[in-house]
């Protein structure tokens, strides 16, 4: 079966998958995307992805377990986007912020496969303090590489959550690849809503703490709302443990949704993997609107 098809599909691959998060942003974003391959070594956000796929989630696809040894030569001309959400720590303010001298920075195997790969666009997602430290170095090599780079900060409060977590979010297009694509039945040539971002400059590009308006596909899951009221009406994210009287009204309806006031960990090692692949995950509604967002960038010539 050709993994490459001219119609609408995007075909996309996806390096430092985790548990999926922007990989499900880009199916919220791009309703006929498809992931043809993941890339994953941690165990349980592996497990994860291949939980994901059996209840059809994710997309059905191979999962390769190290990002160092993957040879994207395979996979050349097969894929439209390249998706990674590659280690934070060698640039997070958390840390001890080594950058390339940490055995965790990625980048140069993920400058690799690119080249290897050689697909229309890529889309990374990485902390905040990424900006201070290496996105510089990303920029460059992307350019070399024949890209026009369009990038953003991006917050989960923007999209309703409870908590911050704002992320940097780079896209790259293929200057050798025309934005107003034919074979795709005009898929480059729908603009996306404007979102308030059209600066190209990723250092001038400003956030908000408001909730953007969102497309249909960005609206609530109609199965999460109370089989027995469907009045009730369930905000997309939980809100946070503290919200006593908000979520005294949600658990009237809904008692198995109980939060967990004290945290997550409790010193259990699948409890500690879970906690571990939510601080490194990716908020899918987040990802969905910086692709939109960047891509309306691209597509607007701004």
């Amino acid at each position: 079966m050709a993994l490459y098809t001219p119609g609408n599909d995007l075909t996309g691959l996806s390096l430092c998958a985790g548990v999926g998060g922007l990989e499900l942003g880009l199916h919220i974003a791009e309703p006929t995307y498809r992931t043809v391959c993941y890339v994953e070594r941690e165990a349980f956000p592996a497990a994860t992805l291949v939980a994901r796929m059996e209840d059809e989630t994710l997309d059905k696809a191979p999962l390769w377990d190290d990002v160092t040894t993957f040879d994207g030569r395979a996979w050349r001309n097969k894929v439209h986007v390249l998706t990674a959400g590659y280690p934070c720590q060698p640039f997070s303010l958390a840390g001890k912020r080594k950058g390339e001298d940490d055995p965790r920075h990625l980048w140069p195997h993920v400058r690799r496969i690119i080249k290897e790969i050689d697909p229309e666009w890529c889309f990374f997602e990485n902390v905040e303090g990424h900006m201070s430290l290496g996105a510089d170095t990303v920029f460059r090599d992307l350019q070399g590489l024949g890209f026009t780079v369009k990038a953003g900060l991006f917050a989960a409060l923007e999209c309703g959550a409870s908590h911050i977590r704002r992320r940097l979010f780079i896209m790259a297009h293929a200057d050798k690849v025309p934005l107003l694509q034919q074979d795709r039945d005009g898929t480059g040539q729908r603009l996306l809503p404007d979102a308030g971002r059209s600066e190209p400059d990723w250092q001038s590009i400003s956030f908000g703490e408001g909730s953007p308006a969102l497309d249909t596909h960005m609206a609530a899951d109609e199965s999460l709302r109370s089989s027995a009221d469907k009045a009730l009406q369930l905000p997309l994210f939980a809100p946070p443990p503290s919200h006593f009287e908000r979520w005294a009204e949600i658990l009237d309806q809904c008692p198995d949704l109980q939060p967990e006031f004290f945290g997550l960990d409790h010193g259990v090692a699948d409890r500690m993997d879970r906690s571990d692949a939510a601080g490194n995950g990716v908020v899918s509604l987040a990802a969905a609107y910086a692709w939109r967002t960047l891509k309306n960038a691209h597509l607007s010539g701004l």
